[in-house]
């Protein structure tokens, strides 16, 4: 049995599944292929907005209803409290949702915190009448453990698999070992061990090759910060000397729902070009012949078209609509061209890309996992320029753990 029908299996028994392995090995493509054979089963979710954007669903808080969740030192019991007597149409939706729910999938587990699950757990228990781990409802949750860690101010990270929480799911460990966005064996190996912070000399030296002395000043670059990814592409469009385009995005619907989408979306609501910037597409679109993370160049600029030269195609980029809720026709929408500028964009947001080259500079990157993922978004060793040679790879050893202990 492959480890495919292995996962297949699992769900259709009704197990708790935790699907994992590293970037690159097909835990979307998989997950998604579940979710389409039986679309009215499952309730997708992810840690955080892109993430839900990017799987099609809506980020957990907003499904349950659990709005921001306990604060700190805040009792479950206190917090539940509250939400009953909130009059919120929000948090009886979500709550309606935790009742009617047969299987919740959870994408980027790596970046929920554990004491939101646990506060899951809490909820669904309540309001299901149901002691059963999180109500009886079955949890699907994915994710690669050695990426992007939770949101902490303090370096210490409340992971999700560390939570009273998931030790009660008793989940199945399904690793997938099978990388698909790269294929070459030596650079596949040495992102396996760079993953997991232990880099043998072969590796070292692979790596070290690809260090760019004089890099093209074209290809995208990865910054750890938002304030390096502005700067960087200010300074290649104003190099342009033409007047720029401004392509406002189109909102409709409620207020909170919009700003939602402005801030989560890749795609920015002030889209601003010049002919021959360099850009991404930030949708896939097997009608318009791109997918997200292809770069291409602008080759003109339209009113309600533009075109752009990628490889050796020029093609010919319309107006996308995202929505809040797929479900929901009357949630908040946002129109625009599914481009974005591609001299630089934060690892953060690249999490969800494939890229066929980039210049990656993680300097100033203290976040464990936040190296491994830049590096593993880039398809060929080719394709991967580094701006200077790592002083030190920031891994959880806490992942690292979880991950020699349940093989």
């Amino acid at each position: 049995m492959t480890i495919e029908e292995q996962f297949e299996q699992a769900v259709a028994e009704g197990r708790n599944v935790f699907l994992t392995g590293a970037g690159g090995t097909g835990k979307t493509t998989l997950t998604r292929r579940m979710i389409a054979r039986d679309p009215d089963r499952f309730s997708v979710t992810a840690s955080t907005g892109i993430a839900a954007l990017n799987a099609g669903g809506a980020t957990l808080h907003r499904w349950s209803g659990m709005m921001l969740g306990p604060q700190h030192g805040q009792s479950n019991d206190h917090y539940f409290a509250d939400l009953m007597n909130d009059p919120r149409r929000s948090i009886r939706a979500g709550f309606d949702r935790i009742r009617a729910c047969r299987t919740l999938v959870i994408d980027e587990i790596s970046m929920l915190n554990g004491r939101t699950l646990d506060f899951l757990d809490f909820i669904c228990r309540k309001l299901r009448r149901n002691e059963s781990a999180f109500g009886g409802i079955q949890l699907i949750v994915t994710g690669d453990l050695c990426q992007l860690p939770p949101v902490s101010k303090t370096g210490q990270y409340d992971w999700a698999f560390q939570s009273r929480a998931w030790k009660a799911a008793d989940f199945q460990v399904i690793h997938l070992t099978e990388v698909k966005r790269q294929d070459d064996a030596e650079f596949v190996r040495a992102l396996s061990e760079f993953r997991f912070g232990a880099m043998g000399a072969a590796s070292a030296k692979l790596l070290r090759s690809r260090v760019a002395r004089f890099p093209d000043a074209d290809l995208t670059r990865l910054f750890s910060h938002n304030a390096m990814v502005d700067k960087w592409n200010a300074y290649r469009l104003g190099e342009i000397d033409v007047e720029p385009t401004v392509f406002e995005a189109e909102l409709t619907g409620p207020e909170s729902q919009q700003q939602f989408l402005i801030k989560n979306l890749l795609t920015p609501r002030e889209l601003v070009l010049k002919p021959t910037a360099r850009v991404m597409f930030t949708v896939n679109s097997s009608e318009g012949g791109f997918v997200n993370g292809q770069t291409g160049v602008v080759a003109d600029l339209g009113f309600r078209r533009i075109l752009v030269e990628s490889g050796d195609k020029l093609i010919q980029v319309e107006p996308f609509k995202w929505q809040f809720d797929s479900k929901d026709r009357t949630s908040a929408t946002f129109t625009q061209f599914p481009l974005r500028l591609a001299s630089a964009i934060t690892i953060h947001r690249s999490q969800s890309l494939t890229l066929d080259s980039a210049l990656i500079d993680v300097r100033a990157a203290r976040e464990p996992g936040q190296a491994y993922v830049a590096l593993s978004r880039v398809r060929t060793l080719s394709g991967l320029h580094l701006k200077s040679w790592f002083r030190g790879i920031y891994v959880s050893n806490a992942a690292v753990a979880f991950y020699l202990h349940s093989k």
